[in-house]
């Protein structure tokens, strides 16, 4: 999500390459979406829309799509092989980020309003202290196309449920029947939860949850993915960056083969 700062990862963030709307359409080289990679994939870009916690999309989602590196994609590919022998499945919640959306984080953050929406994501710290604690920065390793947010989904459970405008929901850090329903296994806290029942090892949540926690980490770090230890949906490729970017992420307009991305 927002928490990935230079600090953590310091080769991977370099000089903002920054390529204008009219030559987005293709992607930059070495990168692909990864639809067209592996298509079985589920894919939910939270900030493509107004589920998540600024309430809005954010600057430079153009479209729901996740876009990856070519190496980072392919290796997923391979992680969503094994989980289907298991009925289970991948889920992005963001892939590449466009640097304008980090910095639009930033801004949100230094608002001045506080919401109720915005207290479901963020239920004990103000949105001012965000960039203060490092939990928002203004440069990410998503902009490298290197980072992943994402969950485990169970194939043979009802996924149905969905959001319901009319409901007053609870926090991230509430029973998953209380917070906003995700269609995913149930990992003690919703997704981008700014809370340490976030941290993949919180000792606060119930062993389920610890053993779905464990399941997507062992399955990403087969791949050669590390798991931030302070957000149970964060992965990464060692390796895999470089300079971060800052094209719009568009929807998605030639399709190739998944054996034309190797």
């Amino acid at each position: 999500m927002w928490r990935h700062l230079v600090r953590l990862f310091p080769t991977a963030i370099g000089a903002i390459t920054i390529i204008s709307s009219a030559s987005a359409q293709s992607l930059p080289g070495g990168f692909v979406y990864l639809r067209d990679v592996d298509p079985t994939i589920i894919q939910d870009i939270r900030y493509a829309t107004a589920n998540n916690f600024v309430g809005r999309p954010l600057a430079g989602y153009g479209a729901g799509e996740c876009v990856v590196r070519r190496e980072v994609g392919l290796r997923l590919n391979a992680v969503q092989q094994d989980l289907a022998t298991q009925n289970l499945s991948l889920k992005m919640f963001d892939c590449y980020r466009p640097a304008r959306a980090s910095l639009d984080m930033v801004k949100w953050s230094q608002n001045g309003h506080e919401t109720s929406a915005d207290r479901r994501y963020n239920p004990k710290i103000p949105k001012t202290e965000l960039f203060r604690l490092g939990y928002i920065a203004s440069r990410s390793q998503h902009s490298t196309g290197a980072a992943l947010d994402l969950t485990l989904v169970d194939l043979k459970a009802d996924n149905s449920a969905k959001i319901d405008p009319s409901k007053s929901y609870a926090d991230c850090t509430a029973p998953v029947e209380a917070r906003l329903p995700e269609s995913s296994v149930d990992m003690g806290t919703g997704y981008d939860c700014t809370d340490a029942k976030g941290h993949t090892a919180a000792p606060s949540i119930n062993p389920d949850q610890r053993a779905w926690r464990r399941r997507l980490v062992a399955a990403m770090a087969k791949q050669g993915f590390v798991n931030y230890s302070k957000e149970w949906w964060h992965f990464s490729l060692p390796g895999a960056g470089g300079a971060a970017y800052d094209f719009p992420i568009q929807p998605r307009r030639n399709r190739f083969r998944a054996e034309d991305t190797r």
